[in-house]
């Protein structure tokens, strides 16, 4: 039992195993993320409920399950793991000089304008703290939550349009998006005169698989989903395909615009604003990492 002695270096990396397994949802899900073999995970699995002494999960035809124990278990890995940080914080502190990583995290990719502005924040903070390892990792949405919650990452930019209790948000970027279709399309060479709400009706549309703001919703409604793509780049790969109608910041489809590949479809009426957010824990465990990221991307404004 881990009770009665100290906890090598195997029993740790037991435990984050477990840990894996958990938050991958079983032991197929998290060959994966260890890159380790699923009898090797197995084995692992094994070894640690042998020297707990306990059952930590089952598994069946239902699926993964944790036992009563192995939700214990899991509930203390995440208090170790937090004390873990904690004390990696408090030298920092001590050592006045910021180091560590500092992770960023973005739910799509970035047009031109929010590239410079990001490398103008990335410079601010590498000129206040060089020290500081910047990692920065394109995440889909519920994701990102996760790891702001679970103290994973400092910041992210992301939109609002489901505000969660623990973390906050600044506002970022807002971007008008508008209704496009490409040069294959039907009514690529129709007037937008011609072109009615009723007829939109009859062409495939992508959606963008997410809850958006109440415009962008009314909006979706005049259409016909018929494919879901969130990130952009894979949603201008289905619009210029000329199978579907879609919707696009006008920063991504400006330069199809030009060449001809894409049109705007009444870009006077359909169009809504897509509002981005800087967002951070609340009450994040390192703040000073967290501080110096909102110093960063609000420097450039200043």
């Amino acid at each position: 039992m881990f009770a009665d002695r100290q906890l090598t270096d195997f029993d740790l990396k037991l435990l984050q195993v477990f840990r894996t397994v958990v938050e991958c949802g079983g032991f197929s899900a998290a060959e994966t993320e260890l890159n380790v073999s699923l009898s090797a995970i197995s084995t692992y699995m094994s070894d640690l409920e042998t020297r707990l002494g306990l059952t930590l999960c089952r598994r069946g035809r239902q699926g993964f399950a944790l036992t009563r124990e192995g939700q214990s278990v899991y509930a203390a890995i995440l208090e170790l793991n937090d004390a873990h940080d904690s004390f990696r914080h408090a030298i920092a502190k001590v050592s006045r000089d910021l180091s560590g990583e500092l992770t960023i995290l973005c739910s799509d990719q970035l047009d031109q304008p929010r590239q410079q502005h990001l490398a103008k924040a990335l410079h601010y903070i590498h000129m206040q703290a060089p020290t500081v390892e910047v990692s920065i990792d394109l995440l889909p949405l519920q994701q990102i939550e996760l790891a702001l919650l679970k103290n994973q990452a400092h910041m992210a930019l992301m939109p609002g349009y489901r505000q969660m209790d623990g973390l906050a948000y600044q506002p970022a970027f807002s971007t008008p998006i508008y209704l496009c279709c490409g040069k294959a399309h039907p009514l690529f060479k129709q007037p937008d005169t011609d072109i009615t709400e009723a007829a939109l009706k009859d062409f495939p549309a992508v959606h963008p698989g997410v809850n958006i703001n109440p415009d962008g919703r009314k909006l979706l409604q005049l259409l016909q989903p018929q494919a879901k793509a969130y990130q952009f780049d894979a949603r201008l790969s289905l619009i210029l395909s000329g199978a579907y109608l879609g919707f696009l910041p006008e920063a991504l489809a400006h330069p199809y615009i030009a060449t001809g590949e894409l049109r705007f479809i009444q870009p006077e009426h359909f169009h809504y604003p897509f509002e981005q957010f800087w967002v951070t824990r609340r009450q994040p465990r390192e703040p000073e990492k967290v501080e110096l990221a909102l110093k960063a991307v609000n420097w450039h404004h200043q």
